[in-house]
């Protein structure tokens, strides 16, 4: 891996940073002289006798990934959310023919067996068995709001056909789903709709909404256009939360926008299009814990462009076609901790051009690419109790400018290169870290200096500090 963005990459895809300590001794510039390489190497080696290696990582495996079938997409017995008529709203409720628009104006918990009730043809209907069809928007405006439940609605399908697809917009609104799955359908097909030429229905959250989920399935849902993704909440304003659900075989599994406080608690995702779980530009004070994500298209979980003091904590993610976990483009103050991420095709963790953040008690083991990489501007962050092992490149990179980085008290070991890579001109600090069976320990670059022998630094196969 390069230390800036890989020729033809994501732009997004670049390396990790933490937050700082209470303060940073301040650290000498220039090239660190032979003798006080010799004497830390001296001091390292000291240190390392009566220091055995650390027990094997026990690893997570990360399963055979089981592709869902377009014909057949909800799997799960859809369980019951307290669906009925007896516990919805009198709706208000026009369909406007022009937008191919229902428009829900009024009614707390309205159902989709009322909301029907005031639609003619078949807009919405119920084709039995707790399965129902839609063919035009569902906008859910300010002042209303509306549930979709099993047992009443096991599966909604949003029907895409002849150039046309279905979505639900809670506009202002609110939006419940529990229990139900909810994918895109194409009837000539008799599937789910794969081709996203056309477009396909997703489910859209804006304008001070919010969108509930829980103990759902969302698939094949969205396309590129924008807004259009699958599931996302956008703007200033909108809230809510996903729980306990599926999400896959979407453009984007999961987006947001200028959010606040989105909760997304023990879900899946997996097997969608482009990233898994993706809060983007202002998105704040987020809550992203125990959930699984895997074999996405690119990241895992990013957290991109100025989305700021949010928890990614316990998740487990691996598998995924470039970096696990990613905090890109002052996407500062956020805290990774106790998430393990592995078998992805770059780096387990990734911060790039974001501040003052805590990465700490993560397992990042056997990534393709290192295990944790600080890069590009990154400040003042903090690695530390992480165990990062077998990674096939480095271990701990901190690379671009990623000045004021500490690295602290990690086991580093068995990784294919160096256990530490520093290559910046700036303050690095490297103290109370098990470095072990390496190629080497710690490869110094630039103006880094030689750190002190705090570091236990053992067994790696060629020298325990390179100072280049």
């Amino acid at each position: 891996m390069t230390t800036g963005v890989t020729s033809g990459a994501d732009p997004r895809m670049t390396q990790t940073m933490s937050r700082p300590t209470a303060s940073h001794a301040a650290r000498p510039r220039g090239r660190t002289a032979v003798l006080g390489v010799l004497l830390a190497v001296a001091a390292l080696l000291a240190s390392a006798c009566g220091n055995p290696a650390p027990d094997p990582l026990t690893r997570k495996e990360a399963p055979p990934n089981e592709k869902v079938d377009p014909a057949q997409p909800c799997v799960r017995d859809a369980s019951g959310g307290g669906g009925g008529e007896e516990g919805g709203g009198a709706p208000t409720a026009r369909f406007d023919a022009a937008s191919n628009t229902i428009n829900l104006t009024a009614g707390e918990g309205v159902t989709l067996p009322a909301l029907a009730q005031r639609v003619s043809g078949n807009t919405l209907r119920d084709t039995g068995d707790g399965v129902w069809e839609l063919r035009a928007d569902i906008a859910i405006l300010n002042g209303a709001s509306l549930r979709i439940a099993a047992p009443e609605v096991k599966w909604l399908k949003l029907i895409s056909e002849n150039g046309k697809f279905a979505s639900l917009k809670p506009s202002g609104g609110g939006l419940d789903v529990v229990g139900s799955c909810i994918t895109s359908w194409d009837p000539g097909a008799n599937a789910a709709d794969t081709n996203l030429d056309d477009g396909r229905g997703y489910l859209l959250a804006r304008d001070g909404a919010r969108m509930d989920i829980d103990n759902a399935e969302l698939r094949f849902l969205g396309n590129g256009t924008v807004e259009s993704y699958g599931l996302s909440w956008r703007t200033e304003g909108t809230t809510g939360k996903i729980t306990n659900s599926v999400v896959s075989n979407n453009y984007f599994g999961l987006y947001s926008y200028e959010v606040n406080g989105l909760v997304i608690t023990n879900n899946e995702f997996h097997d969608n299009q482009l990233y898994g779980i993706d809060p983007h530009t202002g998105s704040h004070n987020m809550t992203i814990e125990g959930n699984v994500v895997h074999d996405n298209g690119k990241h895992g979980i990013i957290l991109a462009e100025d989305c700021t003091d949010s928890v990614i904590r316990n998740n487990t993610v691996y598998r995924n076609a470039h970096h696990g976990i990613v905090l890109y483009l002052r996407s500062d103050r956020n805290t990774i901790e106790g998430n393990d991420t592995f078998a992805n095709a770059a780096q387990g963790i990734n911060i790039n051009e974001s501040h003052d953040s805590v990465i700490r008690n993560n397992r990042v083991y056997d990534n393709n690419e290192s295990g944790i990489g600080v890069t590009q501007t990154s400040e003042n962050n903090l690695v530390e109790n992480n165990q990062v092992r077998g990674n096939k490149q480095d271990g701990v990179r901190v690379v671009s400018e990623s000045a004021r980085s500490t690295v602290r008290a990690n086991t580093v070991g068995e990784n294919g290169r160096y256990g530490v890579y520093v290559d910046i001109d700036g303050d690095v600090d490297i103290a109370d870290n098990t470095i072990f069976a390496n190629r080497s320990g710690i490869m110094l670059k630039g103006s880094a200096v030689v750190p002190d022998g705090t570091n236990s630094i053992f067994d790696n196969q060629q020298a325990p500090i390179v100072n280049d």
